[in-house]
């Protein structure tokens, strides 16, 4: 039986956080698998009776992971109440990758039933760093001038700065990795705002008080960067 708006307009705020970034961090391989076979599906009706059918399926431990992830997506196309239900049962006794194929057929799920309210289409993004309501999350790296560290005080002048900056573009900071050699940031940043603007006005700011943090930088949203892959980036950020 098809949902009607006022339901669909109850459930969805029932719902604790609206949001079209999704909140999780999900494997890159996997968005492209579920973005892809996402696709080859059209947006479908099924009745709650066939909703539950398809999640007794999806629950059954003996079901190959393959058909679970076809009868998730599935529901999720289904953009019914029922279907939303099912996958998020489904989703909180999942582990693994498949846990991270359920949260984005919840999330695409929510996407259609939002759709039913609005005459226009909608759509969610997922990185590897995920993001809170409205914003992404980037992780940023600021480095000093070339043959120069950076001293404690010029972590100072960053934190004071970015965080004034992120404050006045509406971004929050949630957190600072400070290394003599660079300074590394996690950052969320609303889809309004361009994160090179973020970025550039804060070490612009920064460079004020003596010109000491390079002007070229990282930014990124598949996932934070481990000490190997720093050094790399560094290299390439000062080198080309």
């Amino acid at each position: 039986m098809e949902n009607d708006k006022e339901q669909i307009r109850k459930f969805l705020d029932s719902i604790p956080e609206k949001f079209q970034i999704h909140e999780e961090g999900v494997k890159i391989e996997i968005q492209k698998e579920y973005l892809d076979y996402s696709e080859s599906f059209g947006h479908g009706v099924l009745s709650d009776a066939e909703a539950d059918k398809l999640s007794l399926i999806v629950l059954n431990p003996e079901v190959p992971d393959e058909v679970k992830k076809k009868g998730l997506t599935i529901l999720a196309h289904a953009g019914s109440i029922s279907a939303y239900n099912q996958i998020s049962k489904f989703y909180e006794s999942a582990d693994g990758e498949l846990k991270q194929w359920a949260s984005l057929a919840m999330q695409e799920c929510k996407m259609f039933l939002e759709s039913e309210l609005s005459d226009e289409s909608m759509g969610f993004i997922s990185t590897g760093l995920g993001g809170s309501k409205d914003k992404l999350r980037i992780y940023f790296l600021v480095l000093p001038q070339e043959n120069k560290t950076f001293n404690p005080q010029q972590h100072k002048i960053i934190e004071n700065e970015l965080t004034q900056t992120a404050k006045e573009l509406n971004c929050d900071i949630e957190n600072f990795d400070f290394q003599e050699d660079y300074t590394g940031l996690t950052v969320l940043i609303p889809m309004t705002v361009a994160y090179g603007t973020f970025i550039e006005t804060g070490i612009k700011n920064c460079n004020e008080y003596g010109n000491f943090a390079l002007e070229s930088f990282y930014a990124g949203n598949l996932g934070i960067p481990d000490e190997k892959e720093i050094k790399e980036i560094i290299e390439i950020v000062r080198n080309g």
